[in-house]
């Protein structure tokens, strides 16, 4: 009994310290509050969508990681950024409370939606910042759109299946087929969700280096010294497009913007975006 009372008390401890207190970054800053909240119409789905920080300020659209949403970086790179920027926050389809629909988890598609979101918005040109898969959208994004990006920074993405370390991608495909014959037998559309989210690593993006030369917006890669991602890979990508720069960040792995957001990439993001 006092072992189930332990194991009790230990997860309600960890619900109050992260399902009710307030999300703040390392530096203890709160969240901003949205000034926009809505969805945005793109046919077959409809996109959530935020926007906080300078009403007046540059555009940054920010991207989240495979399955994330809008508030994928309330903890950590949004409050410093919501002081320089007028933020947009988004949950790609079938993430946040962003409408699914089967056979369209793909990045082109999330890319049309992307544009939708920026005319709905006003927004002509935006910087971009993208991680993991958030990144992989964004190199998709601005072959498509050039015209519509400003700058592109993206941290621990590849442009294709061949740039994970392969024990990273076995993993990957295992936990796929998981799901699929998890959605198969339970016939449950939240399974199928995230059967299709996990299935976009599976063999997506789809890109080449030759396509990434193709590039011309200012374009900085950021990148965990110990990243699922494999190192060969990363520097490839910044010496495919002209005048990109790097940052390898020593000790990090895949998610080193969440482990390293005050010390390195704000500032690192603050500096490339040249804000004021």
């Amino acid at each position: 009994m006092k072992r189930k009372n332990k194991v009790i008390s230990m997860i309600l401890a960890f619900v109050f310290a992260f399902g009710c207190a307030p999300l703040c970054n390392a530096q203890g800053e709160a969240v901003p509050e949205l000034s926009e909240y809505g969805f945005v119409d793109c046919g077959d789905v409809k996109i959530e969508y935020g926007v906080c920080g300078k009403p007046d300020g540059e555009p940054l659209l920010l991207l989240p990681p495979n399955g994330g949403s809008m508030h994928s970086f309330d903890g950590n790179i949004l409050p410093e950024m919501a002081k320089h920027f007028k933020v947009i926050t988004v949950s790609p389809r079938g993430t946040g409370n962003s409408g699914w629909k089967e056979g369209t988890m793909n990045f082109e598609t999330m890319s049309d939606d992307l544009v939708k979101l920026l005319d709905y918005l006003g927004i002509e040109k935006t910087n971009i910042f993208g991680f993991s898969d958030g990144g992989n959208l964004g190199f998709v994004f601005t072959l498509a759109h050039q015209d519509r990006v400003k700058a592109l920074a993206v941290m621990g993405s590849n442009i294709n299946t061949r740039g994970t370390k392969t024990s990273s991608q076995i993993g990957i495909v295992l936990k796929y087929f998981g799901l699929c014959i998890q959605a198969k037998i339970t016939g449950d559309e939240k399974i199928a969700i995230k059967r299709d989210i996990q299935g976009m690593m599976v063999g997506q993006p789809n890109l080449t280096y030759d396509d990434l030369s193709q590039i011309k917006v200012p374009v900085l890669n950021i990148y965990g010294e110990n990243d699922m991602i494999k190192r060969s890979h990363s520097k490839m990508i910044t010496r495919s497009i002209e005048g990109a720069k790097e940052i390898m960040i020593i000790g990090g792995g895949h998610s080193s913007c969440f482990n390293y957001t005050d010390e390195i990439i704000n500032p690192a993001l603050l500096e490339f975006y040249g804000a004021e």
